[in-house]
């Protein structure tokens, strides 16, 4: 069986592909979201988005009509395609990760004046490094917040210590963290948790576990797809 831990309407979505594959799985969120509808000022920036949250504060606030002629810069092939299906054509640059990101913006970086990140107070803060590094001027706008659960689920707690689940998904850095210092409050065993496969989005997700001794693999296609692609090879159940 197979943790997923992704937001409930995007874990259900997996769960549904894990199904075709005849996979059973069980879903557990490991954070919560608070979209902020106040509405900000954008101007003609370029707009970073790294998640589809900020697209939905873009709706929520009322002010998506209001971009569509802003450059965008997006981390994500359906966070792209969700951009383009609202009007917002004008896609700088549409990235796979922060790494791809990075590489892809070094030749467009002098074009850029005024960058503004949308996100919440959980973000990826080695991508704005690197960004200040290449002189690039980035603005933190905090658009929707993140909060992590209190406890997981008592059928996971049971399920971990029982060794049911060979692997468990995850696609940030901050789900990862969270599940493991949950694990520890509940009195998971760090041996139950060393013979799980931990499933990453990428290598930025997972390298801290992987440095504590867990058993982390990520596909160099960072998306759901190339996720798949790891749970058929190591064909898992």
């Amino acid at each position: 069986m197979i943790l997923i831990t992704r937001p409930r309407k995007n874990s259900l979505e997996f769960q549904k592909r894990l199904e075709k594959l005849k996979i059973n799985s069980e879903v557990q969120e490991l954070s919560k979201f608070k979209i902020f509808k106040k509405q900000i000022s954008l101007g003609s920036c370029s707009i970073l988005i790294t998640s589809p949250r900020s697209i939905d504060y873009l709706i929520m606030s009322k002010i998506i009509e209001r971009c569509k002629k802003n450059e965008f810069i997006v981390i994500g092939e359906k966070t792209t395609q969700r951009l383009k299906q609202l009007g917002c054509q004008n896609i700088l640059i549409s990235a796979k990760d922060s790494a791809d990101l990075i590489n892809k913006l070094k030749s467009k970086i002098n074009r850029l004046s005024d960058v503004k990140f949308l996100c919440s107070n959980v973000y990826n803060k080695e991508l704005v490094e690197s960004l200040k590094k290449m002189k690039c001027k980035i603005t933190l706008v905090r658009v929707y917040e993140t909060f992590k659960v209190k406890k997981l689920k008592k059928s996971v707690v049971m399920n971990l210590k029982n060794d049911k689940f060979s692997a468990a998904v995850f696609f940030s850095k901050f789900s990862l963290m969270v599940f493991l210092e949950l694990c520890k409050l509940d009195k998971v065993s760090k041996s139950c948790l060393k013979r799980i496969h931990y499933i990453c989005v990428s290598k930025r997700v997972g390298g801290f576990a992987q440095k504590l001794g867990y058993n982390v693999h990520y596909s160099s296609d960072p998306s759901e797809k190339g996720m798949l692609g790891i749970i058929k090879n190591l064909k898992l159940k």
